[in-house]
């Protein structure tokens, strides 16, 4: 039985580039670089059973957090906040996923509008987007996340 995906969001920018990481099987490790925003996300995943290389959305800097996770764990939720800085631009400058193994990675501040979203008992995360919901990126992509029910 194939399991049921949903999307989830918007949350944070309207600002960035858009990406797709598609359906994955599943994460391996996920690193974020943050300051007083998330300024970056480094994700590495595997797709059809093979290893992909790292996929880096955002910038690198100098602080960050990461996870790796065993080749049983899946995140199962995802939670942050988000704030508007800088005139109308909405950053997040907090994210936190956590696994079905009671772990997480967390960075940033708990500052601004928190959001959260909790799978069901046996669902998982399993990829995450940033769509562009015009033609201009940088006037309104929004974070969101391809979840499995």
């Amino acid at each position: 039985m194939q399991a049921k995906v949903v999307k989830e969001g918007p949350w944070g920018a309207n600002a960035g580039n858009a990406f797709d990481t598609g359906r994955v099987d599943r994460f391996t490790k996920v690193k974020i670089y943050h300051g007083d925003v998330i300024y970056g996300l480094e994700l590495t995943f595997v797709v059809g059973g093979k290893p992909q290389p790292p996929m880096l959305i955002g910038t690198k800097k100098r602080a960050s957090q990461e996870i790796t996770l065993d080749e049983d764990e899946h995140f199962i939720s995802i939670s942050g906040y988000f704030k508007q800085m800088l005139g109308t631009d909405i950053f997040i400058t907090q994210l936190t996923l956590t696994t079905d193994e009671n772990r997480n990675v967390s960075a940033g501040n708990e500052t601004g509008n928190p959001f959260s979203l909790a799978l069901e008992e046996g669902g998982q995360i399993c990829g995450l987007l940033w769509t562009c919901w015009s033609t201009d990126c940088r006037r309104g992509s929004h974070c969101g996340v391809l979840l499995l029910g």
